[in-house]
């Protein structure tokens, strides 16, 4: 039977399903292709490194990548491959393999995703595009990409003997973690190991960041009813010391109010709608505004400075 067909896995694609095998549509496992789900949306893309990636042997398998505390991707050195255990080729060899962790090889069907299925593959798409053939066994430090490497070895479980295979054999599913090769001439024998290196995303993603309140608009007010929310030891905090009554506009400040310069030359500014009256320029001087129109009134205490006039009284 026909073991690859572009035009059967495109239809696929378009329906939702897993294209493993090209036999029949029921036999597949409905997945997220097209619908992407918030647990599959990255908030932490830009974390990922473009260049200079740092892992690429077998003494860095399992290692992360940080960004701050954050763990924004995994490094995984030749994981062995799960297979389906629909055979090909006389029922000799396996097309279809799945990265799952943990595994001890053990075929399994391809009809369901499979819990430990290790998903969300990092592709080189997230390099630079000169970058585009590195891939994530290099020797060279300079040329490590994300781009996975498959290789096989026969007989025994031994990964470091395992052989690159030619990137023409097969297909790789970033998004589900699935291998299939495009002919049985290629596929490997039922006694092969298969082994693949590559990055997987592990930074944050779009449901975990909701749940975390990071989205804003959640939270319990800290505080009495007008009280000014402020951050209290990483928490919302509230005082009758700073205070807003929205429903005449008046702010209460109770204790010692410190006002630091900036680069306006107005540092304090008293108005009345858009009348300045007093204020205090970056120099520490006390200005009253000139008044304009007839002579004001003096009252008791007031400062005042009119037409060339300062004005100090009572009535």
């Amino acid at each position: 039977m026909a073991t690859f067909n572009k035009e059967i896995k495109s239809n696929r694609l378009l329906q939702g399903t897993r294209y493993t095998i090209a036999q029949f549509d029921g036999q597949e496992a409905f997945t997220s292709v097209l619908d992407l789900n918030a647990s599959e949306i990255y908030t932490q893309e830009e974390a990922l490194p473009t260049t200079g990636l740092p892992y690429s042997g077998s003494e860095q398998d399992n290692q992360t990548i940080l960004s701050g505390s954050d763990i924004i991707a995994r490094y995984y050195y030749r994981m062995r491959l799960t297979p389906s255990d629909v055979a090909v080729d006389s029922n000799s060899k396996y097309n279809t393999w799945f990265t799952i962790s943990g595994s001890d090889g053990t075929a399994v069907t391809p009809q369901l995703i499979q819990t430990d299925q290790v998903t969300q593959w990092i592709s080189n798409k997230y390099l630079a595009a000169s970058n585009a053939s590195f891939v994530a066994e290099s020797t060279d430090p300079t040329t490590v990409g994300y781009k996975v490497v498959l290789s096989k070895n026969v007989g025994s479980d031994n990964a470091e003997a395992a052989d690159p295979l030619s990137v023409n054999d097969y297909q790789f599913d970033y998004k589900t973690g699935v291998v299939q090769f495009v002919s049985d001439s290629v596929s490997p024998s039922k006694t092969d190991y298969i082994y693949l290196s590559g990055y997987v995303y592990e930074g944050q993603t779009l449901d975990q960041f909701i749940s975390s309140g990071s989205s804003g608009g959640e939270g319990t007010p800290g505080g009495a009813n007008t009280q000014i929310q402020f951050n209290n030891s990483d928490a919302f905090g509230g005082s009758p010391r700073l205070t807003f009554d929205s429903s005449i506009g008046k702010t209460t400040v109770s204790g010692s109010l410190i006002l630091s310069g900036s680069s306006e030359n107005e540092i304090f500014l008293i108005k009345s709608g858009s009348i300045d009256i007093a204020k205090v320029d970056t120099s520490g001087n006390f200005i009253l505004v000139p008044r304009t129109g007839s002579t004001p009134t003096a009252a008791p205490g007031a400062i005042m400075y009119s037409s060339s006039a300062f004005y100090v009284g009572i009535e």
